[in-house]
């Protein structure tokens, strides 16, 4: 699938979590870090184990809350369960009072810009688009730490706007999130894209407000025939789709 007239496309936003950052090094190399201050060894393999536990309480959870995202409070709760859920499978502590000061003190670990990474496409991609006068935005389902995080690793510079879901109080994939973006970058929907890895919140909540989504898979389980938007399996490709010059100088 190609985009149709690339060079009308004036505006980008992106998605932030899979799309500009990752956890670093990973979600439960992070949580044994934050057990072994705390004085307690635990095993990598048990806490790969309680991950998939911790997964299954962060997919109920959503689904019954389709909300959270909206909301700082209810955020931060879904963390403290999804961790303590984790924890309970890995960790011998029997004390849920234990139990939840780790999991909070894996929240704060998560807020320090220094538990992300950038991936290695971002920076040269988004300076290509820079360079081009595109305006960029981020619009992302995060809490409040997402503008700190984004700021110590020197990628603000490259945004006109950041929608946080927690702050604008609506979460994707509502319509009112990315209206929101659309007014902020004071952008037309009919020359922008929006870029991101979750075909429900991303490629469902951009169409829903007349943007043209861009479905980002960097694991490439996806071919173009398995969907019905735009796919790219990294961020140089954006610049393929948009047909600009030099595009394959940039690194993936």
């Amino acid at each position: 699938m190609r985009l149709e007239q690339p060079q009308a496309i004036r505006t980008i936003f992106f998605d932030a979590g899979q799309t500009l950052l990752q956890p670093y090094p990973s979600v439960v190399e992070i949580c044994q870090q934050v057990c072994q201050r705390a004085g307690l060894g635990v095993d990598l393999s048990r806490l790969k184990q309680g991950l998939i536990e911790a997964e299954d309480y962060f997919y109920r959870q959503v689904r019954l809350n389709r909300h959270t995202w909206a909301s700082e409070q209810a955020i931060n709760e879904l963390w403290l369960g999804y961790y303590v859920s984790l924890l309970r499978q890995a960790v011998d502590e029997r004390s849920e009072q234990r139990l939840y000061e780790l999991a909070r003190a894996i929240i704060e670990e998560f807020e320090a810009h220094t538990s992300w990474e950038v991936f290695p496409d971002v920076v040269p991609t988004l300076e290509v688009l820079r360079e081009h006068q595109y305006t960029l935005g981020v619009i992302s389902d995060w809490g409040i730490s997402l503008g700190p995080i984004l700021r110590r690793h020197r990628l603000t510079r490259f945004f006109d706007c950041v929608i946080v879901s927690a702050i604008a109080r609506h979460a994707k994939p509502s319509t009112l999130l990315y209206e929101t973006a659309l007014q902020r970058a004071n952008a037309v929907a009919d020359y922008t894209l929006h870029v991101g890895d979750s075909y429900i919140h991303d490629v469902l909540g951009a169409r829903s407000a007349g943007i043209t989504p861009v479905l980002l898979d960097r694991a490439q389980r996806l071919r173009s025939s398995d969907v019905d938007c735009l796919l790219i399996h990294s961020l140089t490709e954006l610049l393929t789709l948009l047909e600009l010059p030099g595009y394959d100088e940039v690194p993936s």
